[in-house]
């Protein structure tokens, strides 16, 4: 059974999320690049926060539209009122807020792998994933944290080779779409 009140990919680009969320990844509309559903995104995201990929290891996801052609990128939106981050029952252990960009992360070593976070999400598919942790013995959050720390930033957006990513900050949301701001 699904929620109603969950948020679907094709959902997240309309008047006025500028408001609701923090700096993101966008997917640009079809009119300015479409995504060919390489997986670049994913891979390079495993690399660099496991420094391995495989299935479930990427903060990012894309979405491979089968009937449409037509693939969408699933990361977080780094929501405003941060419902994955007031579920936490290990607040700023596990589930942080970073002070300076307010972007929200997980710290894996404080994640108790509840799965909560997961649960809250506003969107479906969650824009957070459980996986293993490194030793293989206990589950952990990952979800998209615009690659914090990394003076490179995303790298999702640096290696998409048709450049179909963005950030929104650095974009113009508009109703019909995420195009790149200028365009």
């Amino acid at each position: 059974m699904q929620e109603t009140n969950k948020i679907t990919p094709a959902e997240t680009s309309h008047a006025g999320a500028e408001a609701e969320y923090g700096n993101h990844i966008v997917q640009y509309s079809p009119e300015y690049s479409l995504c060919t559903g390489c997986v670049s995104c994913t891979i390079m995201c495993g690399l660099t926060h496991e420094g391995y990929t495989g299935r479930g290891n990427s903060r990012i996801q894309v979405d491979l539209g089968t009937r449409s052609l037509i693939h969408h990128i699933v990361a977080c939106q780094q929501c405003l009122d941060h419902p994955c981050y007031e579920a936490c029952p290990k607040k700023d252990e596990a589930m942080c807020i970073d002070p300076e960009t307010g972007i929200v992360y997980v710290n894996e070593e404080g994640c108790i792998g509840c799965g909560l976070c997961q649960k809250n999400c506003k969107f479906t598919p969650s824009r957070i994933s459980m996986k293993m942790d490194h030793d293989r013995k206990k589950w952990k959050a990952v979800k998209c944290d615009l690659c914090r720390g990394n003076p490179e930033g995303p790298q999702c957006i640096k290696w998409c080779p048709v450049q179909c990513l963005g950030l929104s900050d650095e974009s113009q949301l508009c109703p019909d779409g995420v195009r790149p701001a200028g365009m």
